[in-house]
């Protein structure tokens, strides 16, 4: 099954350079390892009312500017998005180790020139695997998207790559 389509809400726009202390800050990361709980502390730092937000719209998807991601190279930083339910992120450009690692827990990072300036919050987005392209519904323009590679679409499919292993491993038997 290959991914088609992502459609949700844009719950928030960060700017650019939001970095992984802002997603979940260190002083979390030693003394909480629940990923439910600790995800009530994403964005406190910069948006206090994130996780209640989070919790208001089914899957909602995050926009950001360039570099989102930056600093640390902490796990937790894209496992607390996910925990919030958070469908996807679209935005301009990735720090390269949080890309990674946001695929490698099966949360789809979408690259999107230009996206945090056209998009709003509470805009209807689309994300188009297929085509590669996000639709905003709401103001009805089309942007193109940087095309997933197959292998990652794979990561995604199976939930991430301890999922996809598993998976590997257990056709090889």
């Amino acid at each position: 099954m290959a991914l088609k389509t992502i459609r949700s809400t844009v719950l928030r726009i960060y700017p650019p350079d939001t970095n992984t202390d802002e997603v979940i800050s260190g002083k979390y990361k030693y003394d909480e390892l629940d990923l439910k709980k600790l995800a009530v502390h994403a964005f406190e730092s910069i948006d206090p009312t994130f996780y209640a937000d989070s919790q208001k719209v089914k899957s909602p998807i995050l926009v950001a500017a360039n570099n989102f991601g930056c600093g640390s190279s902490r796990e937790q930083a894209p496992q607390v998005i996910l925990a919030c339910d958070v469908s996807c992120i679209i935005a301009d450009s990735y720090a390269r180790i949080f890309y990674r690692n946001g695929f490698n827990i099966g949360l789809p990072l979408i690259e999107c020139k230009g996206i945090s300036k056209e998009a709003k919050q509470g805009d209807d987005l689309e994300v188009n695997f297929e085509k590669n392209v996000v639709i905003n519904h709401t103001t009805g323009k089309t942007l193109p998207m940087k095309p997933i590679p197959a292998f990652m679409q794979e990561l995604l499919e199976a939930g991430g790559l301890m999922p996809y292993l598993k998976k590997q491993h257990e056709g090889k038997q």
